[in-house]
């Protein structure tokens, strides 16, 4: 892992981590805005069936108070009659009646008086009740599925009207009293609209409505204000908005802090890793040229034999596998230090190639190109060659015994393709989802006699492509393995 590759992860952490935060506060704040709406509902359905249980009217009292209204008028036009004759007989000084009215006013002036102080007392006693705050404290109520009449707020805080049909369909009274928005026509008219909709519940305007039967027969229409309910709603979804928003760059801030902190060790872990492979190759350097001079004396005294032949192809090896370790190592220190510069890939593709072909023909292989002249990449020259070493090194060890190997170059819209295949037989359930990880050989039997490779070349090409800002891929099809390295116009 390089520099740019623990810049990515970096980078990824902070976005994963800040969309993370984003998506759990949304889903918190969808879920309160869901409750909010929820419950306004249950409480205008409580509401809703209250009205109709009690016939359009919020307590019974309401009813008899407007079918009492004219007998009360009758009888205060009666009792001012009635009074106005006392007063004139009183008026006669002397009589049984003042004296009687004397006495009468003496006796009703004390009665009068403690009538007052217990009705002040009754009326102090029901202003208390009704200072008392209604707290919630069951499930119901919390959801506003409970008896809201209990609250004694209840009668003011609601703003209806209603419309009773009968069982003709004709209105038979309308209910404005508790609204002043809207008339008696406007109300007919709003009820007769909500007659015509298919749900019996539902929202018009401002406005929740419901259309229910009566217990005596007939319909009855109730439109109920939602417009605290609306700013509800909208509060709670301007908060929601701010926190989700405001939380998000906070956590985004944050994290780019401590991100840093974060990925430090595997920073360090990085460094370690690439001083171990640069000391280990330099350690590891005399040694082996100390065993192959000894084999090689060895071998002048004594004569070559299969003991010294083994001793020779394992240093070989050896010597091979450090210098793909330093090769690694130092593909990840020259990250960004190339030089970019618009080079004839055409020309350079094909000069790599041509190294190969006296050990494609020794071999009795065949190599194939089809090499489209005149592209021009924006690249550096060392690392295109050795994109094309890598992955011709890898296509003739791998290549089948008399096998063909092809290497075409063509240019498609904008980006540039690099295609080198070879034949492989035994490539059908091969796992090609790992061929470009580290020290991976999917056939062993490609290591003995130290024909194979070590697992490093494939990845040290992906890591090329990468920072060439391209693609590399592997396929297999009818017995031939094809690598595919695309790379976008830069």
């Amino acid at each position: 892992m390089n520099e740019r590759e623990i810049n990515k992860l970096r980078n990824k952490f902070i976005l994963m981590s800040t969309l993370t935060i984003a998506l759990v506060m949304a889903l918190m704040a969808g879920v309160i805005l869901v409750f909010t709406v929820v419950t306004g509902r249950n409480e205008v359905r409580q509401t809703m069936n209250y009205i109709v249980a009690h016939n359009g009217y919020l307590f019974p009292s309401e009813a008899w108070n407007k079918n009492a209204a004219g007998s009360r008028s009758d009888a205060n036009a009666a009792s001012s009659v009635s009074e106005s004759d006392s007063s004139r007989s009183s008026a006669v000084p002397g009589t049984a009646g003042s004296a009687g009215g004397s006495s009468g006013d003496s006796s009703s002036g004390v009665s009068s008086q403690d009538a007052s102080e217990s009705g002040g007392t009754a009326a102090t006693h029901d202003q208390e009740e009704s200072q008392e705050t209604h707290i919630p404290f069951s499930l119901d109520e919390f959801l506003g599925i409970g008896d809201l009449t209990d609250d004694s707020e209840f009668k003011y805080s609601t703003r209806y009207f209603a419309v009773l049909y009968d069982q003709n369909g004709m209105a038979s009274n309308v209910i404005t009293s508790h609204i002043s928005s809207v008339d008696e026509e406007e109300a007919e008219g709003l009820a007769d609209q909500a007659r015509k909709k298919f749900f019996h519940f539902g929202e018009i305007g401002r406005y929740y409505y419901q259309v229910s039967p009566l217990e005596g027969g007939g319909t009855i229409v109730i439109y109920l204000d939602r417009t605290s309910q609306i700013f509800t709603r909208m509060r709670v979804a301007y908060i929601a908005a701010i926190l989700i928003v405001g939380g998000t760059l906070a956590a985004f801030f944050i994290m780019r802090c401590v991100s840093d902190k974060i990925i430090a060790p595997e920073v360090e872990n990085v460094e370690s890793q690439k001083r171990f492979i640069t000391n280990a190759s330099h350690e590891l350097k005399t040694p082996l040229a100390v065993i192959r001079a000894n084999t090689e004396m060895q071998e002048m005294l004594g004569g070559s034999n299969e003991w010294t032949e083994s001793t020779m192809r394992q240093v070989s090896r050896m010597d091979g596998l450090i210098k793909n370790l330093v090769l690694i190592s130092r593909s990840q220190e020259k990250e960004g230090a190339e030089t970019l510069a618009r080079i004839m890939i055409s020309d350079i593709v094909k000069e790599t190639v041509e190294t190969f072909q006296s050990l494609i023909l020794s071999e009795q292989k065949t190599l194939t190109m089809h090499i489209q002249p005149d592209i021009w990449l924006l690249a550096d020259e060392s690392r295109v060659r050795q994109l094309v070493l890598l992955l011709m090194d890898n296509a003739v060890k791998y290549c089948d015994d008399k096998g063909a190997i092809g290497v075409s170059l063509l240019k498609e819209g904008k980006k540039t393709k690099l295609v080198i295949t070879n034949s492989y037989a035994k490539g059908k359930n091969v796992d090609y989802s790992r061929f470009f990880e580290r020290f991976y050989r999917e056939d062993q039997s490609h290591s003995e006699e130290g024909t194979g490779g070590y697992g490093i070349g494939l990845s040290v090409a992906e890591g090329i492509v990468r920072q060439m800002k391209g693609e590399i891929g592997v396929s297999w099809k009818d017995g031939v393995i094809s690598f595919v390295c695309v790379f976008a116009a830069r």
